[in-house]
């Protein structure tokens, strides 16, 4: 589809709008609200689309007397303000009505015409940078011409085709410094992403998982498991960090792999870098690690335990919904249990699928989700069900291992209705194979337990 019928296949011209403002948050990841304002009389700007924290102001009107937007529009040059609670080219009454402390009011022009504002706010104190500000300002001509397009599509054609060729130069590194500029490179992301929605966002997740792939990431830290009749650490469970950026857990990043075909990769990578450490945890304490259903059952799992010791390493099965081949899944089973390893299922109690799966496992391990564990001193329920489980354990040789216990009361239920192991913060947190050590050497695990 070319340009001018991508365009013209939107919706309405808010639709475009609406497109517009969703990238602008992603290319500023610390944006919390975007809008375009424009200008319904000569002192009157009125919020035409918004997005994020701004998507309820959209029909409301300001004045433009005396603000920053009146500056950027009389200027023609991109605006900051950093506290709008000491800046006075801001109302500040009106800011807090907003939640709004920082704002960029990027100048939106249609030929000699001046149209209105594009504002990119945040709740947070001096949370928008230059960085940004030279971001938004690249992409100020490209905003006011989509504006245009939704006012008059065939007027604004010509220009709309050249951002078009100047992104695909930037594409091929040939922009006129002759390298790709990061304004450029932002522009052309947004642009894509505005005629084809998600491609741009595909882009760069696809980005930050291969630059995660080729780096140092993810670090490993392993949670203890412990027995609750004594403290004794038994396991531990290996578990994927990532500095970002952006900042956000492990889930998070393991599902944005999975999105962009590369959730075994990620997968591999971090449970390659668990079993580097396992010669230093101390034995017998054997390491859990975690895949989902694909890289459960690929070969490539397979070999990379058998370059460990894999009768010291236990595979837990951290995703149920979704797995349409069993017989793979039994396939995979026989295979890791043939080179020494142990099977776990992750989450157990939360819904009929993982337990399903345990009776189609049959695993040595049956992990009870903090779902089910959360306030079972409370619930008679929960402990039904657990000790339902406990007793299925038992009939086919599972250990249980009870997830989340957050207080003393939960652990002695737990432990009355036969739990033999736990883990959670409240008995080990998370930690570096050097803290592993020291509780192991010093018993933190038993203190726990016998608080």
């Amino acid at each position: 589809m070319g340009l001018r019928q991508a365009i013209a296949a939107a919706s309405d011209p808010a639709s475009v709008m609406d497109r517009v403002l969703a990238e602008a948050l992603v290319l500023v990841p610390s944006a919390e609200g975007a809008a375009v304002l424009l200008c319904t009389s000569p002192n009157v700007l009125g919020y035409t689309a918004t997005a994020g924290n701004l998507a309820g102001f959209t029909g409301t009107t300001v004045s433009l007397t005396n603000s920053l937007s009146a500056l950027a529009i009389q200027s023609g040059v991109t605006q900051r303000s950093d506290d709008a609670r000491i800046d006075p080219r801001l109302d500040a009454k009106l800011a807090a009505k907003f939640g709004i402390l920082s704002v960029i009011s990027v100048p939106l022009r249609r030929g000699a015409e001046d149209i209105g504002v594009v504002l990119i706010t945040s709740g947070e104190a001096s949370a928008l940078g230059p960085a940004d500000e030279a971001t938004v300002a690249g992409l100020a001509s490209f905003v006011s011409t989509v504006i245009g397009a939704a006012v008059d599509l065939s007027s604004c054609t010509t220009e709309l085709l050249g951002i078009r060729q100047e992104a695909a130069a930037v594409i091929i590194g040939q922009d006129h410094l002759g390298g790709p500029s990061e304004t450029a490179r932002s522009r052309s992301a947004f642009v894509a992403n505005v005629v084809c929605p998600g491609t741009a966002i595909e882009s760069a997740a696809r980005d930050r998982i291969e630059q995660a792939l080729s780096g140092a990431e993810p670090t490993i830290v392993l949670q203890p498991i412990v027995s609750l009749s004594n403290g004794t650490v038994v396991e531990v469970e290996a578990l994927a960090r990532f500095a970002g950026p952006p900042e956000r857990g492990p889930d998070r990043w393991f599902a944005e792999a999975a999105a962009v075909g590369l959730g075994r990769q990620l997968e591999l990578r971090a449970i390659d870098r668990a079993l580097s450490l396992l010669p230093e945890v101390p034995g017998p304490v054997r390491m859990a690690v975690n895949a989902g259903p694909d890289t459960f059952c690929s070969s490539d799992l397979i070999d990379l335990l058998e370059t460990s010791t894999p009768g010291r390493v236990i595979v837990e099965l951290t995703e149920h919904v979704g797995i349409a081949d069993y017989p793979a899944l039994h396939r995979a089973c026989k295979r890791l249990r043939t080179i020494g390893a142990e099977v776990a299922i992750d989450d157990t109690g939360t819904g009929f699928a993982s337990l399903s799966l345990v009776l189609e496992v049959a695993p040595e391990i049956i992990k009870l989700d903090r779902e089910l564990t959360a306030d079972i001193n409370l619930d008679p329920v929960r402990r039904a069900l657990a000790s339902a489980l406990v007793t299925f354990g038992a009939e086919i040789g599972a250990k249980v291992i009870a997830e989340g216990i957050e207080t003393a009361a939960e652990l002695e239920v737990l432990t009355d209705l036969g739990i033999g192991y736990g883990q959670a913060f409240y008995l080990g947190r998370p930690g570096s194979i050097e803290d592993l050590a020291v509780l192991i050497r010093t018993g933190g695990g038993r203190q726990a337990v016998l608080v």
